[in-house]
């Protein structure tokens, strides 16, 4: 073969090379600098506002009106998906550093935690960690969560100082939070109806006011002999969140 030939042939072919690898490094930092705005929402679902929650034959029937529900998270993770091939490693998950005292007790009115843009990318599920407050002039200083209401009329205060990871996700799982230069809002919802409606599991009538000042004291403190039932509460409501779209 001419040697000329074979140098041009060479040239050619590294010319052809060099103009695929700017056009690949073109490509990524065009999915790079694109981005999608999330407006991140909170919800609390209270269908029965005065739910009368029977639990068996022998059990009374036991009213309970929920008035109020706040939490504070500490931060919040949107979490890759791992299996997502055409993002796959241009990112690592997404933090947005809180904290996020929310206000939910606006019956199933959704209010606004963030909003933020986010690169385009296949996101599997939301993470965020419920903090004990560390604002003093809050009503849930020290405390994660707090629920006020009534139980067969009686004032009641669930409360717990947890500190723990939360996984939330739309109840089809396979249902991911596409991002693709797009605007999306997405709803957190703490499902109450299931705790506190007819369904619950939980055995409210033996809710105790040990110290007889009027107020049903629900906490792991075990203030009125209550700290399982706010574990179970509090268990309840991480099993009852996940992600709607608003």
């Amino acid at each position: 073969m001419n040697p000329k030939l074979c140098i041009m042939n060479l040239t050619k072919f590294s010319l052809v090379l060099f103009l695929s690898i700017i056009l690949m490094s073109v490509t990524s930092c065009s999915k790079n600098d694109s981005t999608g705005n999330v407006v991140l929402k909170a919800k609390a679902i209270n269908t029965n506002p005065s739910s009368k929650v029977m639990f068996n034959a022998k059990s009374s029937v036991n009213t309970i009106t929920i008035t109020s529900f706040i939490i504070n998270i500490g931060e919040i993770e949107f979490e890759v998906d791992d299996h997502d091939d055409q993002y796959e490693d241009l990112y690592k998950d997404i933090e947005l550093e809180g904290p996020f005292e929310l206000d939910l007790s606006n019956g199933n009115l959704s209010i606004d935690i963030t909003s933020t843009e986010l690169p385009n990318n296949v996101y599997s599920e939301i993470e965020f960690d419920l903090k004990k407050s560390t604002n003093t002039n809050s009503e849930l200083f020290g405390k994660s969560i707090q629920i006020k209401g009534t139980l067969n009329g009686k004032p009641f205060v669930f409360w717990h100082d947890v500190d723990e990871e939360f996984e939330v996700d739309y109840p089809n799982t396979a249902t991911n939070i596409n991002i693709e230069e797009n605007k999306l809002n997405i709803v957190i919802s703490f499902n109450l109806t299931s705790i506190f409606g007819s369904t619950s599991v939980i055995d409210f009538s033996t809710a105790l006011d040990r110290d007889g000042d009027g107020t049903i004291e629900i906490n792991p403190k075990n203030d009125d002999g209550n700290a399982e039932l706010a574990h179970q509460i509090k268990h309840l409501i991480k099993e009852n969140s996940e992600l709607d779209n608003d």
